[in-house]
């Protein structure tokens, strides 16, 4: 099947926070994330894609989320074997994602490269701010912005990726945690340029991810122990910012 940017940004979200399941009995597939933090980017931006090039065209019917608040989850299930069909055309394997890797038709074309790499680094990514050391005040203001996989073949593939792209991406010793089962690869971009490139060329279609980014910008840094919605509110009033982490 052929492979178009929103399939491209699609399969990007499903590695990065899907799910198929395979077994004798049923076919299943997933896809959520956060209940509350992530709640708006799958209302307002994936349900209505997926909607679009999968779920009716396939089903003829929308998807329908459900909220986890045991585990803090909103997605949604999809017991249906054409669903898991239409995922392996498009080169997608049930199971774990130890070795999954990016669809040779997606390589191969840059726009189609981005527009994955955005619905991956949107759900499996992350874009933080380190403090500078160097400074008399130590503020949250050195952006980077971060994906990390059990999947070594992926992230190695996004680094080249974002080499072709004229990036200057760095790749960190694999770490295994206390609950991890499988070590974690990870690729970084850690140069401010690189990373105004990246918010500029590929982008966030996740508020959990873009209000950080537009906080920075405005304010000069941003600090992690903020939520989307305290995000938005210094947005709209920036006094509420200077309160808090100014004065």
């Amino acid at each position: 099947m052929k492979i178009d940017g929103d399939l491209a940004e699609i399969l990007g979200m499903h590695i990065g926070d899907g799910c198929i399941s395979r077994t004798k009995r049923y076919a299943e597939y997933y896809l959520g994330g956060d209940l509350i933090e992530e709640r708006e980017y799958h209302d307002r931006w994936v349900a209505p894609l997926f909607n679009k090039k999968v779920s009716i065209p396939v089903l003829n019917k929308k998807v329908n989320y459900k909220e986890h608040p045991k585990v803090g989850i909103y997605g949604f299930h999809i017991f249906d074997e054409r669903i898991v069909k239409f995922f392996e055309s498009l080169g997608i394997k049930s199971g774990t994602k130890i070795n999954v890797e990016i669809p040779i038709q997606i390589l191969k074309k840059m726009s189609l490269s981005k527009r994955f790499l955005r619905g991956l680094f949107d759900t499996d990514g992350n874009i933080y701010f380190d403090k500078n050391r160097s400074a008399k005040k130590r503020f949250n203001n050195r952006p980077v912005i971060k994906l990390g996989s059990v999947s070594s073949k992926l992230i190695f593939q996004v680094f080249n990726l974002l080499i072709s792209m004229e990036y200057h991406p760095r790749i960190k010793k694999p770490y295994k945690g206390k609950r991890d089962l499988n070590e974690v690869h990870t690729v970084l971009l850690y140069r401010i340029d690189d990373v105004d490139k990246f918010v500029e060329e590929i982008g966030f279609k996740n508020p959990k991810h873009y209000t950080k980014w537009l906080i920075y910008k405005k304010f000069g840094f941003c600090h992690p122990k903020t939520t989307v919605k305290q995000r938005k509110e210094m947005l709209e009033n920036p006094n509420i910012f200077n309160r808090t982490f100014v004065s």
